[in-house]
């Protein structure tokens, strides 16, 4: 059996490789529309596609079909035609330079996040690089979903892209996948990761997207009002997705000395993640994750204080040290004197830290940016946006379309 699918897998990736010539002969912003209305037939739930995604994906995400709404709403609000010209425009090159995409792009998603596949799929497109996406074989539905609504509205581009998923562990199918690859973008665990690169040719460029996590920081609020505003902000950060993606807030720290402490803004958080739970309601909760969440919630009652209800918990624990939630809405508000002493508390993080949240202004943005010690290089971002990056936002501290294309520079 392994040996008819791995010959499948190979003629699959012959086929990809046939398309690549009419890919490239493409206007890249004439690719920009047709990707733009693949993903518009996913988005209006009055469509086919749009209703079979809201009807299977919370059986295959575990998410809630509010919250599955909610993440194809946001998603593709940012896959809108006028983006995906923008990011064409962008990944030209400078001007005397020649694009020469990737003869073969591979894309390795994990299951997390089920629309981690939006940003990189459609830039691979856009740089006219065929695609072959190895999708989790827990969840691989939007991607068919979008695959098959893209050889609606495009034939030729449905050509120019495939999707294959099976379980990890299979080695032969594994090397096939990855040894004819240009380049291999991959999303998972750092073991999952360290074992694609070790398999990678010299030559196969690799863009490696390991597990990450974000936190948020609120400036001293200088009002009440100020301060519930943040928390329903942040309180959307921490329930997108429940709080399972890379970009998720673990902790937030609360500067000392405005209208509200950290204590009080713990409560205010709570109250927000109490009305987000009737909009947009926790899905089930897996074995494993409920003894680590039952386990970190009794951690935070010793150190501090906790305020949970269903479906949620906030635990404070003042100034201590940074205390990893099991995510699925339980997170950690921190007392801390500042930015300077903000930075060197995410410092532990390293280039797992992908995103920061902050419930101020772009000047505050831009303070804790030039803050952060090396090798930090998250996404800084406005609190409420954590969870709702722009199609154009660097992923790890990269380009989003590194790889997918050299330059050729004529001189």
């Amino acid at each position: 059996m392994t040996e008819l699918a791995e010959r499948a897998l190979r003629e699959l990736l012959e086929r990809l490789e046939d398309a690549g010539p009419a890919l490239r002969a493409r206007d890249p912003m004439e690719i920009a529309g047709s990707i733009a209305r693949a993903w518009e037939l996913i988005a209006n739930p009055e469509l086919a596609p749009g209703r079979a995604a809201r009807t299977h994906l919370p059986a295959s995400t575990g998410l809630t079909l509010p919250m599955i709404a909610w993440a194809l709403r946001s998603t593709f609000e940012r896959a809108s035609e006028a983006e995906l010209r923008t990011a064409a425009a962008r990944m030209q090159g400078p001007e005397g330079a020649l694009s020469a995409p990737a003869r073969l792009s591979v894309l390795v998603l994990a299951g997390n996040v089920f629309t981690a596949c939006v940003q990189p799929w459609s830039l691979a497109l856009l740089a006219r690089a065929p695609l072959l996406v190895k999708a989790s074989s827990k969840d691989d539905l939007l991607p068919r979903l979008f695959h098959a609504a893209l050889a609606e509205v495009d034939p030729l581009l449905g050509d120019a892209c495939a999707v294959v998923s099976f379980p990890g562990g299979t080695p032969e199918l594994e090397a096939t996948l990855l040894s004819r690859a240009d380049v291999v973008s991959a999303y998972g665990s750092d073991a999952t990761l360290t074992s694609i690169r070790q398999r990678l040719s010299a030559t196969t460029a690799f863009v490696p997207h390991g597990n990450g996590l974000g936190a948020g920081f609120v400036p001293a609020p200088t009002s009440e009002a100020g301060a519930a505003r943040a928390a329903d902000l942040m309180a959307l950060d921490v329930a997108a997705y429940d709080q399972r993606g890379c970009l998720s807030p673990h902790a937030i720290w609360i500067e000392r000395g405005g209208a509200v402490d950290a204590l009080g803004f713990a409560r205010m958080l709570a109250s927000s993640l109490e009305r987000l739970a009737a909009e947009l309601p926790r899905g089930s909760l897996p074995t494993a994750v409920g003894a680590a969440q039952l386990q970190w919630r009794g951690v935070a009652t010793v150190r501090g204080e906790l305020f949970e209800g269903d479906g949620y918990a906030v635990g404070y624990e003042g100034e201590g040290p940074l205390r990893l939630s099991p995510g699925y809405r339980n997170v950690l508000v921190l007392d801390t004197s500042g930015i300077d002493a903000f930075a060197l508390a995410l410092a532990p993080l390293g280039v797992h830290l992908k995103c920061v949240g902050v419930a101020g202004d772009r000047a505050i943005r831009d303070e804790i940016a030039r803050a952060l010690p090396p090798p930090l290089a998250p996404r800084v971002c406005e609190a409420g946006r954590m969870q709702r990056p722009s199609l154009l936002s660097l992923a790890d501290g990269r380009a989003p379309w590194e790889g997918l294309s050299r330059l050729i520079e004529l001189e």
